[in-house]
């Protein structure tokens, strides 16, 4: 994530979901290009906004931040193509939504802001690495869509089911995404996450993970040569997943599976495994570009064939993770040096740690395996010698 700063004299730093300066106390955003926060001025006559550096080019709010504050984005109103059969006025990120939270709830309505809230970040980091990303209406074949809609009582953390409502299950289908609002409820989600034994979950995880399912359709299922070789990788995705499903649960993990696998619920079944390490590599490239837009990397100790220099390369400094020259090796290495200091940071906090994972070199070689695949590039993958799928 870059780092945003407003043009005040404070020039205060803006975070991605900033929706005012606190030191100017003027309107910023995240803009239709989705790459920048900045501040807006306001036309007090006509009610449109403006950027000082382009007076003539009008923005609005998008309708869910004006009307419900649960986005930050502007809508530029030169490029904005209406629906012919809506009069919203919908940001980037609001476009791909097909059914949001019943709004007559009022509780619903901060949980579908933390909703957005990770959706935006989540796809920031896939528009930043050019995958696909298109919306149903773009693309009705290939397009992604979300429904955030629950089957529980909010007023009870999500505890008691609602009368006539069917189960909603995060997950999946197509190119659609369901995630039940219970996962934005902290409580509901701190529940469950006991329940299941999971050392992690979070909105944002479920979000990447699910992404996860649509990017291995858009990149190798349609591909038989990639997802051939997918295969050795990750393992035989053709295993009947209902019944994988069913013994996961009746079973548990392999004993010996932190070996070979990023989590316990990777070990269930190949499509889970790409996955769950979809989600971590989407997690770490995003925190390293973080830490390094905030000049908070660490040491490095890759080796010097793999500490590429980003100007050499002739690369943005703040895009440096996204771009497919940069090494695989020089980005875990890096990882996991920084995941050292952000858990000390959390543990001096009285926190648990951020990221209580373990980066073995079967895991290592898958997450090289998603670096290509998002980047095109899996002609270039080493061979895979003593890493085959377990």
């Amino acid at each position: 994530m870059k780092t945003f700063k407003c043009n005040c004299k404070e020039n205060l730093i803006l975070f991605f979901e900033s929706s005012h300066c606190l030191a100017c106390g003027r309107t910023v955003g995240l803009d239709d290009d989705f790459d920048q926060v900045e501040p807006y001025e306001l036309d007090q006559k006509t009610g449109l906004f403006f950027k000082a550096a382009e007076p003539k080019v009008h923005y609005k709010k998008c309708d869910n931040n004006a009307r419900y504050n649960v986005c930050n984005s502007m809508v530029n109103l030169s490029t904005f193509v209406p629906d012919p059969n809506s009069e919203e006025i919908l940001c980037f990120s609001c476009q791909f939504n097909e059914t949001v939270p019943d709004l007559t709830i009022e509780k619903h309505i901060p949980l579908w802001k933390k909703m957005e809230t990770a959706k935006r970040r989540a796809l920031y980091t896939l528009k930043a690495l050019s995958v696909p990303l298109k919306t149903t209406k773009q693309d009705p074949e290939n397009g992604l869509s979300f429904d955030f809609i629950t089957d529980r009582d909010v007023n009870d953390h999500f505890t008691t089911p609602l009368k006539g409502q069917a189960p909603v299950f995060t997950g999946h289908n197509c190119g659609h995404i369901t995630i039940n609002l219970a996962e934005a409820d902290d409580v509901a989600r701190s529940q469950t996450k006991m329940a299941m034994g999971e050392r992690y979950r979070t909105l944002l995880g479920h979000f990447r993970h699910e992404l996860g399912h649509y990017y291995f359709d858009q990149l190798i299922f349609n591909f038989p040569k990639k997802h051939a070789l997918c295969k050795e990788y990750f393992g035989d995705d053709q295993l009947d997943y209902q019944e994988a499903l069913d013994t996961h649960y009746k079973n548990g993990a392999p004993a010996n599976w932190h070996q070979h696998f990023i989590s316990e619920y990777a070990t269930m079944h190949p499509y889970e495994d790409w996955a769950e390490t979809w989600a971590h590599y989407m997690h770490i490239i995003d925190t390293l570009e973080t830490a390094k837009n905030f000049s908070f990397t660490g040491s490095t100790s890759g080796s010097e064939a793999d500490k590429e220099d980003p100007e050499k390369l002739n690369l943005p400094q703040d895009s440096f993770y996204f771009y497919a020259q940069t090494s695989i090796t020089d980005i875990l290495d890096k990882w996991m040096e920084f995941s050292i200091i952000l858990n000390s940071l959390n543990r001096s906090m009285g926190l648990p740690d951020a990221y209580p994972f373990v980066l073995t070199q079967s895991v290592r070689t898958k997450l090289s395996f998603i670096h290509h695949a998002i980047h095109n590039r899996i002609n270039l993958l080493p061979p895979l010698t003593n890493n085959k799928a377990s």
